[in-house]
């Protein structure tokens, strides 16, 4: 199949999509069979990008198939030329050309008399004359008649001329067959001026005319110039009249079909229906001409380019009909993704209120606010008025639709989200899974990579490894998280952790989302067992201390919590001690190697170490540490903590809009991991000497601040 750009028409029959080669060869028919034709004209009626140039372009194919060496098909191209002067000479050297090309001498001269004659019988109506700079009129400047003058020798009348060049056509065996497409392109005046050519210097025997253009439009130009004859005008001068057929839906479908498949590529068996369903209530009712076609055609064969493979076909295709057919709607849901992606919270009162669609239909015609609001549904979950729990969330996702945040702007930017990594990417993370030092290496270099947040690429890599993780094969699950639990304290880096207000995640949250994706539901306990033992081995310290004490904690009985079902929990209980003990040799390796104390996460591990083994341990650490001044200023780093509170409206007030940061000491009077009473006065001490840099005496200040706050409200 061919393919077609700018609204180029099709030029054979095995072109087309829309069934009108019946109707062209009638049309061409018509034209073989017209017997003394004597200027005979038949217009072929359509409006604008219903594929009239497309028909003309089959019935002259039909016309040279049947080779009838005495039909001459000419084209006159009138759009090229502007003004009616300039018409009216490019329509005579037209006629010329052809007649001259097959008759030769027999009409020597005899139309450029013609033109001499037109020319002087009316005043000049332009200075210039624009012309196309193909022909032999090509570069013509100056009054027409002048021109006319030069180029036309002065001898007998126009009548005499007119009626000579007429008996030598009528001898001919032959006829002649002109074709003017897209008289809708002219201005009213020059429009005007075709007909005219076509009643007067063009009604010769043996020659017939196809005329091309919008039926109403044309009545409108005349009844605006001669209100008094109206239709009457035109009726004078076209003998028959064609209505090109409407293409039926099911033709103007399937050719928009068609085109997506050749472009795009097919939709994936298990989005075939959810494509289908977008298709017929969101595309198909804005197709209703082959224009159309061409036009969303032409659009998704530049724009599809740049995100190919990176979006749900069926958003993409839905969203580039809605950018030419509803520029209103689509500004609006470019400008309001956090209205649209995502799921409402349970209970919203305003899910099944109408009012939920009024931003979105300003400027959308009232005729089309229910196809609007379909639109807005079918691609935005969240507009329905039934509601969706969180987890479609990661369904969605993966199928890369627009209303997950992380994927919306990939469709209004024509470029990946830095949100969102490639599907070539993510096929590659996949495929080689099991391959522990390209993953290393990935996530490494994702570390690497600052977002335009500030953040790094590792929480973009480890969600969209959540989202596809179902796609890992199983036997690949062990050393991927082999690699993964590695460098966990590698890739954990604080400005990927979010902030403020409603903060939830993290590196390490989202390992645990990661592997709970790529395990539950496709391992049984005693083999998910045997894959984190196998994993672990290798484990950075502080994801090794965060599994163990996620593993452990699946079992506590807590008051308000029910007890985790077995089937859900990360490992058996009998792997418990074992992972503990690993737990703990790593912890007293990195206590005596001294990293233990550089951990980012040195607090969390000191309670956990506590909580596999006794206190014994921790505190005669920590004590070796209070008699060091670099030691102590880690430890009240580690224990310096922000929280984030706001103030709510009540009582008259109207509370705050923002967030407000508190500094908060991690310790208490009672804490057991250190001896709380000899710490202060540690810190006190190396405060008031000259032990300290000014930034590390700062926050000690502060952290002693924070924890002089709290002793004395009992926080």
């Amino acid at each position: 199949m061919k393919n077609y750009f700018n609204d180029s028409p099709i030029e054979a029959k095995k072109d087309d999509r829309y069934g009108v080669t019946p109707f062209s060869e009638s049309l061409a028919k018509s034209f073989v069979k017209i017997e003394n034709p004597i200027g005979t004209t038949i217009a072929l009626h359509g409006p604008w990008g219903s594929g009239k140039s497309s028909v003309v372009n089959l019935v002259r194919e039909i016309l040279s198939e049947d080779n009838d060496e005495r039909l001459i098909v000419s084209e006159f191209k009138c759009w090229w030329y502007r003004g009616e002067e300039a018409l009216a000479l490019a329509f005579l050297q037209n006629l010329n050309s052809v007649l001259r090309t097959e008759l030769k001498d027999k009409v020597k001269d005899l139309v450029p008399k013609m033109g001499r004659g037109l020319l002087q019988a009316g005043p000049v109506v332009g200075s210039a004359i624009a012309l196309s700079p193909v022909g032999a009129f090509g570069g013509l400047i100056g009054g027409a008649f002048d021109f006319g003058k030069r180029f036309f020798p002065e001898e007998e009348t126009l009548e005499a001329t007119f009626i000579k060049l007429s008996e030598a056509l009528e001898k001919e065996d032959r006829r002649f067959l002109i074709i003017i497409d897209d008289i809708d392109r002219l201005d009213p005046e020059e429009a005007i001026a075709i007909f005219r050519l076509v009643k007067s210097v063009g009604r010769l025997p043996n020659v017939m005319y196809l005329l091309v253009f919008d039926r109403n439009l044309a009545e409108r130009i005349v009844q605006e110039k001669y209100p008094s004859e109206g239709p009457h005008f035109l009726e004078k001068i076209i003998q028959a009249g064609f209505e090109l057929p409407s293409p039926l839906p099911t033709d103007l479908n399937g050719a928009v079909l068609a085109s997506i498949s050749e472009i795009c590529g097919s939709p994936e068996d298990d989005g075939m229906v959810r494509f289908m369903n977008v298709f017929y209530d969101v595309v198909a009712p804005y197709v209703s001409s082959p224009r159309h076609v061409s036009r969303l055609q032409n659009a998704i064969s530049v724009t599809w380019p740049a995100i190919a493979d990176e979006v749900a076909l069926a958003d993409f295709v839905a969203l580039e009909t809605l950018r030419l057919y509803e520029p209103a709607l689509f500004n609006v849901i470019r400008s309001n993704k956090n209205s649209v992606c995502g799921v409402r919270g349970q209970g919203d009162p305003g899910q099944n209120d109408e009012s939920r669609f009024d931003m979105f239909l300003k400027g959308v015609p009232d005729e089309h606010h229910e196809l609007a609001k379909t639109a807005l549904q079918r691609l935005f979950p969240r507009l329905e008025s039934m509601g969706y729990g969180g987890e479609w969330v990661t369904e969605w996702s993966a199928k890369r639709r627009v209303c997950v945040e992380n994927h919306f702007d990939t469709y209004f930017r024509l470029s990946l989200s830095d949100e969102t990594l490639s599907s070539q990417e993510i096929d590659e993370l996949i495929s080689r899974a099991e391959d522990r030092e390209f993953i290393k290496a990935a996530f490494r270099q994702a570390v690497a990579i600052e977002r335009r947040n500030g953040c790094s690429m590792v929480p973009v890599y480890l969600d969209e490894l959540t989202t596809n993780g179902k796609k890992v094969p199983k036997d690949k699950v062990e050393p991927l998280l082999s690699a993964l639990f590695e460098i966990h304290d590698e890739v954990d880096l604080e400005k990927d952790a979010e902030r403020g207000f409603m903060a939830m995640a993290n590196t390490t949250f989202r390992y645990h989302w990661l592997i709970r994706r790529l395990t539950r539901d496709r391992f049984q306990l005693e083999e998910r067992t045997n894959v984190y033992l196998g994993a672990i081995r290798n484990s950075s310290l502080g994801w090794l201390v965060d599994f163990t004490s996620s593993a452990i904690d699946d079992y506590q009985e807590r008051e308000n919590r029910p007890q985790t079902r077995e089937e859900d929990c990360l490992v058996t209980k009998d792997a418990l001690p074992e992972i503990t003990e690993l737990a703990l040799a790593a912890i007293r390796d990195a206590a005596d190697n001294g990293s233990l104390l550089a951990h980012h996460d040195l607090l969390f591990i000191l309670y956990r170490w506590r909580e596999f083994n006794d206190l014994s341990e921790v505190r005669a650490w920590t004590d070796d540490l209070l008699s060091d001044p670099k030691s102590l200023v880690v430890l009240t780093r580690a224990m310096t903590s922000e929280s984030w509170s706001m103030g709510m409206s009540g009582f008259g007030s109207m509370g705050d809009r923002v967030a407000k940061r508190t500094v908060r000491a991690q310790i208490s009077d009672d804490t057991d991991i250190i001896d709380a009473n000899e710490f202060r006065r540690a810190l006190d001490n190396i405060v008031s000497s000259d032990d300290l840099k000014h930034d590390e005496k700062n926050d000690v200040q502060q952290f002693l601040l924070a924890w002089e706050r709290q002793s004395e409200s009992g926080d």
